[in-house]
């Protein structure tokens, strides 16, 4: 099991604290929790003497410390592909609590497919009370599709991995993606594109808690466009002609009609969550076309 970390020792516990049935053993599941490696990617240790304190008081969990100064996702999980054990590595993000069961839908879905990757459901959970237009607007739902559904990429905040399968294809997560996310979209589109299977969990689900700061315009539909960007960097790697260029172009002029559509209908209405929406499908336009000049905006700190 792998832990990616930075900067946020309550959170980590949190995570941590929500993985402790884990310890009790699995009667309906065949598999064995090798260990829980937590991967520190802050420039200086910072979660060492958090994990520290949690091994010397007895927690129940075999937690291993690793500590991977480079900073960026990619070099991150790079460090948890490369010194996880067993057979397979299921990530889980700091931000996020498991639910009861999990991991066993990902492992029953992987044991019965032969899968090199199964995702599952990332749900959110408020740690405050959000705006109206929020939660009518559904702007931090995502799609669940039914179990066993194959996928053409998967995110990594819950993601189960085959290793033998992954290292056999020497796939690894790409570092021009360390600073703006989305190597996770990356590394799951070029692991389709090797034929390799990817696969759905719907009874594996976690929890995302969301603070306040992620609840406003600003900070949406910053994330639409970092998000487009990335998709759009990662698609053009594994198909770089000018005819896909025209593809990506079209629709995100596609997205910029739309988004002013709905944007205009929201505010002559007064639908706040109807003008979100078309502010998120403006920024999806705006992120296409930075995807196709190459970049995106940084996220995590050089």
């Amino acid at each position: 099991m792998g832990i990616l970390t930075y900067r946020r020792p309550e959170s980590l516990i949190s995570t941590l604290d929500s993985l402790r049935p884990l310890a009790d053993g699995h009667p309906a599941t065949s598999w064995r929790l090798h260990d829980v490696l937590i991967v520190d990617n802050d420039r200086t240790p910072s979660a060492r003497e958090t994990v520290q304190s949690l091994v010397t008081g007895g927690h129940p969990l075999p937690l291993t410390y690793r500590h991977e100064p480079d900073p960026g996702l990619a070099a991150a999980r790079n460090r948890a592909l490369d010194d996880a054990g067993g057979d397979v590595l299921v990530f889980i993000d700091d931000d996020e609590v498991a639910e009861p069961g999990w991991p066993d839908g990902l492992l029953r879905v992987m044991a019965s497919t032969g899968a090199a990757l199964v995702g599952g459901p990332v749900r959110t959970r408020f740690h405050h009370q959000p705006p109206a237009w929020v939660v009518d607007g559904g702007l931090f739902d995502r799609p669940e599709p039914p179990d066993g559904t194959p996928q053409t990429w998967l995110r990594s905040g819950n993601l189960a991995v085959d290793l033998a399968q992954i290292r056999a294809h020497g796939l690894r997560f790409d570092q021009r993606f360390a600073f703006s996310g989305g190597e996770d979209t990356d590394f799951s589109l070029r692991a389709r594109r090797l034929g390799l299977d990817l696969q759905w969990s719907a009874t594996a689900p976690v929890t995302e808690v969301v603070g306040p700061d992620r609840t406003t315009l600003a900070w949406l539909t910053r994330r639409e466009r970092r998000a487009t960007a990335n998709w759009v960097r990662a698609e053009l790697a594994g198909d770089p002609t000018l005819r896909r260029r025209a593809l990506i172009s079209a629709r995100a002029t596609t997205r910029l009609a739309q988004g002013l559509a709905l944007t205009t209908a929201g505010v002559a209405t007064r639908r706040r969550s109807r003008a979100a929406w078309g502010l998120m499908r403006l920024s999806r336009g705006i992120g296409s076309f930075h995807g196709l000049a190459g970049g995106a905006r940084p996220e995590y700190g050089a």
